[in-house]
């Protein structure tokens, strides 16, 4: 004898379900190889999936709430972005490099840097070539970092004043062209005058 409960037929009995005839077997078979639901509130049926009942509309602290995790999404992304092609392991050396380029920028003769100085020997440059790298590349980094940062506060001031902003974080063209002046600044000038300018 076949069975039906709430979404399920069988042969054997289901805890729960009713006894029912072959021909609603076969109908609840059919109905299930086409999408369909079976049902044993009051009595046998095969119908359609019930459609989801329609989300209330958001309140206004829940858009708030949502504009508000949107934008900090959107910040992370383009924050990431930034340092996308570093492994994790050479990331978790940039203070030790930023602390030792600053130290040779203080002093120029007589700072201690031993992890530079190995990896400047290791990759074949020049030990300053390489600090005065390492010094661009932060100043590049905190460059578009301020950027973005800037930019993730201006959107939540205005999310929170009411407002719907259109989400850009987009880095442009006239800070990248900052970004390259002081690279070359900090590449072509020399250590007593780079201690006044940075």
């Amino acid at each position: 004898m076949p069975y039906a409960a709430e979404g399920r037929i069988s042969r054997e009995p289901i805890e729960g379900g009713l006894e029912v005839t072959e021909e609603q077997y076969a109908q609840g078979l059919a109905g299930m190889l086409k999408g369909q639901v079976v049902s044993i509130q009051g009595g046998f049926s095969v119908a359609p999936v019930p459609a989801p009942a329609p989300e209330p509309d958001p309140t206004p602290d829940q858009q708030l709430a949502r504009r508000l995790i949107t934008n900090n999404i959107e910040y992370e992304r383009a924050t990431l972005a930034v340092t996308a092609g570093y492994p994790q392991l050479e990331k978790d050396t940039w203070p030790t490099q930023d602390k030792e380029s600053k130290a040779w920028l203080a002093d120029p003769d007589n700072a201690l840097t031993p992890w530079i100085d190995r990896a400047a020997l290791t990759r074949g440059i020049d030990r300053v070539e390489y600090l005065r790298r390492t010094l661009a590349k932060a100043q590049q980094f905190e460059m578009v970092s301020s950027y973005l940062t800037g930019t993730r506060q201006k959107y939540e001031d205005q999310i929170k004043a009411g407002a719907d902003p259109v989400l850009d974080y987009t880095i442009p063209g006239n800070l990248y062209a900052e970004m390259q002046a002081q690279a070359l600044l900090i590449m072509t000038t020399n250590a007593a005058e780079l201690q006044e300018l940075l």
